[in-house]
């Protein structure tokens, strides 16, 4: 079969399918045909060698969609989508013809979402489900600030709490990224070029403030999120990109009773990507999630480029289909 096998990190210009062979299948396995496979930020910086103890060799990428052809009875022929901190890092991930996977690792996918959907939609969700369900206990009617609004992880995170009943204040840089909300879905538009957060948080609150804030950029929106969360508020950070070192008053900090989470979604496994996936497909089986808007599909054989995309910023989705897919 053909993969997007490396043998040394390096610069992902470089990356090109090989031919390997079939990964053998154990108990408790399925092996799932990859119909779709996205290309997160992380898997660039996967294949540049940023992350420690990262096996070599291994075939890179952590979302897929496919179909099972083999292994658990109970899954056989099944569509199904996937995605793990694990994949493309720690062990063979899935921009490849074939993965192979425990069964708990796979949750069958929404039935409306074509396979390239799907697979677009493992990280952000996944970790947008994360910073707002699973650390922030996001309730309706809750104000959340979401930074880098514009990207995938932000649109995750603005559909979702759009879908558990609370308001979404988007956080961009420029008025160009402003210009790609759907403004239907927040109460707000801050930017960063502009300095403006706080007041349009207040505006959009009366003035009490966010209850929660997502950080997926690093240091230089840390404080301002900060500031624009009300007495007992959840700031998430689940990114530092653009900066790891921040000043923190610890008299504001504990005066107004903040929180500050910390979320590493590179721990979680395929098993607990299907976990939550498992949560995921009825909200965008009843319409109250969409998948992320403009992809960008690419052949296994033009990996290169597509990684290249993802490298400098592309507001697509960019979507590996490998030629056995459909």
């Amino acid at each position: 079969m053909k993969a997007l096998r490396i043998t040394a990190h390096g610069s992902p210009g470089t990356l090109k399918p090989l031919e390997v062979p079939r990964p053998p299948l154990g108990a408790d396995q399925v092996r799932v045909r990859i119909e779709a496979a996205a290309v997160n930020p992380s898997d660039v910086l996967s294949a540049e060698g940023r992350f420690p103890h990262a096996v070599l060799p291994r075939v890179l990428g952590r979302d897929f969609a496919g179909r099972v052809v083999e292994g658990d009875p109970a899954l056989a022929g099944a569509t199904v989508w996937g995605s793990g901190g694990d994949l493309g890092i720690f062990r063979d991930g899935a921009h490849a013809e074939e993965l192979v996977l425990p069964a708990s690792g796979v949750s069958r996918r929404p039935s409306n979402l074509t396979a390239a959907q799907a697979a677009a939609a493992g990280v952000p969700f996944i970790t947008a489900w994360v910073c707002l369900v699973d650390a922030a206990r996001l309730t309706p009617g809750e104000t959340v600030v979401v930074s880098g609004a514009a990207g995938a992880v932000g649109w995750a995170a603005l559909e979702l709490a759009s879908a558990l009943g609370a308001r979404g204040v988007a956080l961009v840089k420029t008025a160009e990224q402003a210009s790609r909300l759907d403004r239907s879905r927040v109460a707000g538009v801050a930017r960063s070029d502009l300095g403006d957060l706080v007041p349009v948080v207040h505006e959009a609150t009366g003035g009490k403030g966010a209850e929660v804030a997502l950080n997926g950029v690093g240091a230089p929106v840390f404080r301002p999120l900060l500031d624009a969360l009300g007495p007992s508020g959840r700031l998430c950070v689940y990114s530092s990109a653009a900066g790891r070192e921040v000043p923190l008053d610890l008299f504001d900090l504990y005066r107004r009773r903040l929180r500050i989470l910390g979320i590493n979604s590179v721990a979680l496994t395929a098993q607990d990507g299907a976990r939550i996936l498992d949560q995921l497909r009825p909200l965008f089986e009843s319409g109250r999630l969409r998948p992320h808007p403009v992809l960008e599909l690419h052949p296994l054989e033009d990996a290169a480029r597509a990684y290249e995309q993802v490298a400098r910023g592309s507001p697509s989705k960019v979507v590996l289909v490998p030629r056995s897919g459909v």
